[in-house]
């Protein structure tokens, strides 16, 4: 059967199947093939694919013979083309279904992600609130102690005789002073007592004054000082200036629970060490916990207090940026250097809104650590880092962080809310008084002004936007920021301010001169078709 319909293809095809290859009785091979059909051998070959394709699909053919079935009548069903492409519809018809229903599983599994994140949520805010609602208790419960054995109460501490300072090796003046002191500390604890005292406590603010040496016999004193704070509703602010405070005085002052943490009123704390604050990594450790426990402290002013061997000033700081709520913390002169921690807790973007560290040892690697931070950081405000060992080369890293104009996106990716002290001449734009969104504005009208003046805006957005249909669809929209991002107004003056030596006139004529105006008109797209 085969032979005779390969033998019919070719004889339809050269006339004379006795000539063909496929039978050749004579023995005369392809030439007698080509001499009989009339064609050279290079004449033949299209002939002989047209024979191999007749071969492979009657090859086909004789194959879907074979794969007939019998049906349900004893008859025989063909599986034609059509068959296997109804096959293939109704398996992607299936894949579609399968693919919906994966859509669908993995949104009811993004829901439930997220709700689980909202429960974890909820559950670390109801833990601060126990742990908020425990130290108002504790707090409450050392109050109500206090105002029991203060209802007949009345100044107990012991008097210091002069003669007593002098007998420790000091001095008539130093003796003057404390007893002028010590006059200071009962008035202000009375006062606190009677409701009388403003908001700031700054009996123990010795600035400029001698330094307050360790003296168990002040002990007594800075109770009292300690119980009329801890009843107290209306003090705001506490100052500790130069004055030492060893463990002994420390646990009065801030005792186990530490009462800075226990009165809510309180909303600033001053302590300036004057390296008077012992190098006890525990008491640094209890300070911190003090401040971050009580959160109603909104600002923390530690200066000079961790320039000791073994008191680790830049975990303590790390540690309060990462408290987890607004805060704005001094921190100077507190020997800071290979800040590695702190630069990270400031990329994790907390609630920090100003850190001062000013006068510490940072130098050109910190500053570019710091750098890197601020580009992660959306929420600090204001960092000042003047009287560090930072170079201009440090500067530069700074400054960078803040306004880099080599491209768009460079300059869409800098820091536009924190102000900082060492861009002297406000290179970075982050101006003080103007809103983060206006910020971004000024600085990219400012490189547009920049590119203005060598007449390469259009190559620059060519560059950064690319050639295509929807670059040229952007055109108006740049067209129409460039009189928005010239100018800004100062929140805290109400005043709108102009800025750049550009005006938007010559940017809108360098741009419509030579940015894709034919592209825009032929496309249409100036009227947003």
């Amino acid at each position: 059967m085969k032979a005779k319909r390969y033998a019919g293809v070719g004889q339809r095809l050269i006339g004379d199947p006795a000539n063909t290859v496929y039978g050749d009785p004579r023995g005369q091979g392809p030439d007698a093939f080509s001499e009989s059909s009339g064609l050279s051998g290079s004449d033949s070959l299209p002939i002989l694919c047209e024979l191999m394709l007749s071969f492979i699909i009657s090859h086909s053919s004789e194959k879907m013979d074979d794969d007939k079935v019998p049906d349900s009548r004893d008859g025989v069903a063909t599986r034609t083309l059509g068959d296997i492409l109804s096959v293939l519809e109704e398996h992607a018809r299936q894949i579609e279904t399968l693919a919906a229903a994966n859509k669908q599983l993995e949104g009811r599994n993004t829901a439930l992600e997220e709700r689980c994140k909202a429960l974890d949520r909820k559950s670390e805010s109801l833990g601060r609130s126990c742990d908020m609602l425990e130290v108002r208790c504790s707090s409450l419960e050392r109050s109500i102690q206090v105002l029991k054995k203060g209802i007949n109460w009345r100044h107990s501490a012991p008097e210091i005789p002069r003669s007593h300072w002098i007998e420790q090796g000091h001095d008539e003046e130093y003796a003057d002073y404390m007893d002028e002191m010590i006059s200071y500390i009962k008035h202000d604890t009375m006062r606190i007592r009677s409701g009388e005292v403003n908001e700031v406590c700054d009996c123990l603010d010795n600035e400029n004054q001698f330094a307050v040496l360790h003296d168990y016999a002040l002990l007594p004193h800075f109770q009292e000082l300690s119980d009329a704070i801890q009843v107290s509703s209306g003090i705001r602010s506490i100052v500790i200036d130069n004055i030492e405070m060893r463990p002994s005085a420390l646990s009065i002052l801030f005792p186990q629970r530490w009462r800075v943490k226990l009165n809510h009123a309180l909303e600033k704390l001053t302590w300036i060490g004057g390296d008077l604050i012992p190098s006890d990594i525990q008491a640094a450790d209890l300070l911190i916990e003090s401040i971050i426990k009580n959160q109603a402290i909104k600002t923390a002013v530690l200066d000079s207090c961790f320039d000791q061997n073994g008191a680790n000033g830049c975990r303590a700081l790390s540690t309060l940026i990462k408290c987890g709520r607004p805060l704005r913390v001094d921190f100077c002169e507190n020997g800071l250097s290979g800040i590695d921690d702190v630069a990270a807790a400031l990329a994790t973007n907390p609630q920090l809104e100003k850190l001062c560290i000013t006068g510490n040892q940072l130098n050109d690697s910190d500053a570019e650590l710091i750098a890197h931070a601020l580009k992660q950081n959306t929420n600090l405000q204001a960092l000042h880092l003047d009287g560090n060992n930072i170079t201009s080369t440090g500067l530069k890293k700074m400054i960078e962080a803040i306004y880099d104009p080599s491209s768009l996106s460079a300059m869409e990716s800098c820091n536009h809310t924190c102000w900082v002290d060492c861009d002297v001449h406000y290179a970075g734009g982050n101006y003080i008084g103007i809103a983060p969104q206006q910020r971004r504005r000024l600085k990219l009208y400012k490189m547009l002004s920049a590119r203005h003046e060598g007449g390469s805006n259009a190559r620059h957005l060519n560059a950064e936007l690319g050639e295509g249909a929807f670059s040229t669809k952007l055109v108006p929209r740049v067209l129409e920021c460039i009189e928005q991002y010239s100018t800004a107004t100062d929140h805290r003056f109400g005043a709108t301010h102009r800025f750049g030596a550009t005006t938007p006139l010559s940017l809108y004529f360098e741009l419509m001169k030579s940015w894709k105006m034919p592209e825009l008109y032929e496309r249409g797209t100036f009227e947003g078709k």
